[in-house]
């Protein structure tokens, strides 16, 4: 909140959707004197799409920069929006990289100059070569409102399956900055390998390209790469969870021909990227 608030104008909104928590928001939230913060208490949980489209609803403003808890905005960011959407009035969305901040160690994650047509955009997006966290996103509320926003029954990769239905249908740019800064801690989402599959398996259900000729080499490593980290860490119960939420899945690859196939969809993936002209650092289970 303070990254927003920070800034000197005083035509935006900071909307916050306290999401059922118990851990003293609610009154943090009615402490804060500042005419531009607007905020609605959820009874209960109801999860992070739902929160953000309750969000987005209760917003004014005709552009959406969405900001998850653990986040943070640099001070240039809302301005350098704001400038760059008044200049590009054809660009409904734009995904920029950040930095990625967790143990003292940061890493930078930027995005090529250039962004690649809808339906390489889309491989891209569907082959997990582009490097998300939601708070990249920044998108026109007529664009929001128009795909129906976020999907309230995904739990993972929600920003993903945002993208994955808004491309094609309106003009997303890739930026230049890395002014989000997203701190990780041990039970951030993307950080934490358990229930990877599931919300793998609810992305594939949501997505028929994944069904089409040439993707099931890479649907082998997405779903082989979760219980392999896993393992790597030390993590053997979680990893062998993973493989019984495997073995449940409805829309992932089995059998034993997903070994092989793993290496194969790296290899592809790998490609993909240095197509890109750089190799992007994804996050660590997304």
């Amino acid at each position: 909140m303070a990254s927003v608030l920070c800034s000197q104008r005083a035509d935006i909104e900071l909307v916050v959707i306290d999401d059922g928590s118990t851990d003293g928001t609610e009154s943090y939230l009615a402490s804060v004197d500042d005419a531009r913060l607007a905020w609605r208490r959820l009874p209960q949980a109801v999860g992070a799409n739902r929160a953000r489209n309750e969000g987005a609803a209760l917003s004014r403003a005709p552009l959406i920069a969405f900001l998850d808890s653990d986040d943070a905005f640099r001070p240039d960011r809302i301005d350098r929006l704001i400038g760059f959407f008044d200049e590009n009035p054809g660009i409904d969305c734009t995904i920029d990289g950040f930095r990625d901040i967790s143990a003292n160690v940061e890493r930078v994650h930027q995005l090529p100059v250039t962004t690649p047509d809808p339906e390489k955009l889309r491989q891209l997006l569907l082959c997990h070569c582009i490097p998300l966290t939601n708070s990249t996103l920044t998108i026109r509320r007529s664009a929001f409102i128009g795909i129906g926003g976020y999907d309230p029954e995904l739990r993972r990769h929600q920003d993903r399956e945002l993208l994955l239905r808004l491309v094609g249908q309106r003009h997303i740019a890739f930026g230049a900055a890395t002014d989000v800064l997203k701190y990780r801690s041990g039970n951030s989402m993307s950080r934490t390998h358990s229930g990877y599959i599931a919300g793998l398996d609810d992305l594939v259900a949501r997505c028929p390209d994944y069904r089409s000729n040439g993707y099931e080499s890479i649907l082998s490593y997405l779903t082989l790469r979760g219980a392999l980290k896993a393992a790597a860490q030390g993590h053997f119960r979680v990893a062998l969870d993973e493989v019984k939420a495997w073995r449940r899945a409805r829309n992932l690859p089995g059998g034993l021909h997903v070994l092989p196939g793993y290496f194969v969809g790296r290899r592809k993936r790998r490609v993909l990227e240095r197509g890109l002209g750089q190799v992007l650092a994804t996050t660590s289970a997304e």
